[in-house]
């Protein structure tokens, strides 16, 4: 069996984009790098505001059709 059967990740782009940004972030905490650490927290905050709008619109939209 495939490793690629074994796992089926489902994740939406906001949320691919926050799990690449989180790896530099690592990175750059355990080689004390400050330019990439900036630059990963500044796209891991990015990318956190827009997984939030994300889930709150998916959330109304959710509630609006469970009520027709």
């Amino acid at each position: 069996m495939a490793v690629e059967d074994k796992f089926n990740i489902n994740l939406n782009q906001n949320l691919w984009g926050l799990v690449v940004a989180f790896a530099p972030l690592g990175v750059a905490e355990h080689w004390c790098l400050k330019w990439l650490f900036r630059l990963s927290l500044t796209v891991a905050i990015v990318m956190s505001i827009s997984v939030f709008f994300t889930i709150l619109f998916y959330t109304m939209n959710y509630c609006r059709e469970k009520l027709k």
